[in-house]
């Protein structure tokens, strides 16, 4: 579908339905969410033991929210005990998940560990300079995202769980792993991030051992240089950008995690940030920056005829996103979008997010709700909106 990334619809569909429904019959109060309790249940078809908090009850089972920021929907039917552990919630601390990770990611299989690049812990089978370089990006992705955002007026918070990254050797194990999670990659798919997991998970995207395998030297400049100088290299920067900044913003409360998203939101922040700048040292820089495949893309879409406003109609339906005859056209506009409000309106977007950030689990979504609150900040008057954004986006070089 998408050459340069993937999209963030990898929550298996029945989980999403089990989540909803939850939803819709919400019990328990607020104030159960900061009880620790301990859960052994059936996952996946194994068992599985977890510390943790309930997001919210139904008569049906749970969700739950593991120490380390994973989440899980729980059937009665699945659980084989639960208790009160009668502490307070809190996550894992890096070494305490490391250890968790070493049950999953055995050292004995082949896995390292990173944790000195902020609030990541990079899991590896590649050389550790390839690790570096990954988790130098998304150190400087996570410093650079947060302090963007809060210089246009947004209020960001800093992770509450440690940042699990995945970084795999070689594409036949990225793929294999995938597959174990459930996830459906296209042929072309370098990376992802896994909402339910909070993880994301990549692999040595050169194809040709620019780093050397199980080399544990120190990462050096000429090393990052030669990994940029790849032909790939431009598509794997944007492809591990675009994940990572899922990852940052459900993270960092730029989208709540548990709360309904506009498709349209979260891909166009990620289209937004994910274009290289190979002139820093780690081949990225944060800001808005003109995303040529996208604006390629959306001025031949604009130019067809559009019975209504493609802007309404694209905040209105996610599916659009999902259809193969309609995705790649709306990614390109929700890049466009997101581009001309950070660059035209950037105080009216900072408030539109901030409706955004407070909605909850609890809160309703509908294509008539997401244009309310879009009206709220920008106005009703669609035509002078379409106008302005098409001018804008025809002007730009």
């Amino acid at each position: 579908m998408d050459r340069y990334h993937s999209p963030l619809f990898f929550s298996p569909p029945l989980v999403l339905a089990l989540l909803l429904a939850f939803a819709c019959f919400f019990e328990t109060a607020a104030a159960s969410e900061t009880v620790r309790e301990y859960v052994r249940f059936v996952h996946n078809g194994q068992e599985r033991s977890e510390e943790g908090r309930v997001i919210f009850e139904a008569p049906e089972g749970f969700a739950f929210e593991a120490r380390d920021g994973r989440l899980y929907v729980i059937t009665l039917r699945n659980l084989i005990a639960r208790r009160s552990v009668g502490t307070p919630f809190v996550p894992y601390t890096k070494e305490e998940l490391i250890e968790r990770l070493k049950e999953e990611f055995p050292p004995s299989e082949g896995f390292h560990y990173l944790d000195n690049h902020g609030p990541f812990i990079v899991v590896y089978t590649t050389s550790r300079a390839f690790a570096s370089w990954v988790g130098s990006l998304l150190e400087r992705l996570h410093q650079q995202y947060v302090l963007y955002w809060r210089r246009l007026g947004v209020e960001l918070t800093e992770p509450k769980f440690p940042l699990v990254a995945i970084v795999l050797s070689n594409e036949e194990r990225f793929r294999q792993y995938a597959r174990q999670e459930g996830v459906a990659l296209f042929p072309e798919q370098r990376a992802y991030y896994h909402k339910l997991t909070n993880r994301i998970v990549l692999h040595d995207m050169t194809g040709q051992q620019v780093f050397r395998e199980g080399d544990q030297r120190r990462v050096t400049a000429a090393d990052i240089q030669r990994f940029l100088a790849h032909p790939n290299a431009y598509r794997n920067v944007m492809a591990v950008v675009h994940e990572a900044v899922h990852q940052v913003g459900f993270n960092t409360g730029m989208h709540p995690r548990y709360a309904p998203n506009p498709v349209w939101l979260y891909e166009g922040l990620a289209l937004l940030h994910e274009v290289p700048d190979f002139r820093h040292r780690t081949g990225w820089t944060p800001g808005p920056h003109i995303n040529r495949p996208r604006l390629d893309r959306l001025r031949l879409y604009l130019n067809r005829p559009h019975p209504e406003s493609p802007i309404k109609k694209m905040l209105q339906d996610d599916d659009l996103f999902r259809r193969s005859e309609t995705a790649l056209d709306n990614y390109a506009l929700a890049w466009g979008v997101t581009y001309y409000l950070v660059r035209r309106r950037p105080s009216d977007f900072a408030a539109y997010l901030k409706i955004l950030q407070e909605k909850t689990h609890l809160s309703e979504d509908s294509g008539e709700i997401r244009i309310r609150d879009f009206e709220a900040v920008f106005g009703s008057d669609w035509s002078a909106f379409d106008r302005d954004f098409f001018n804008f986006i025809s002007r730009l070089r």
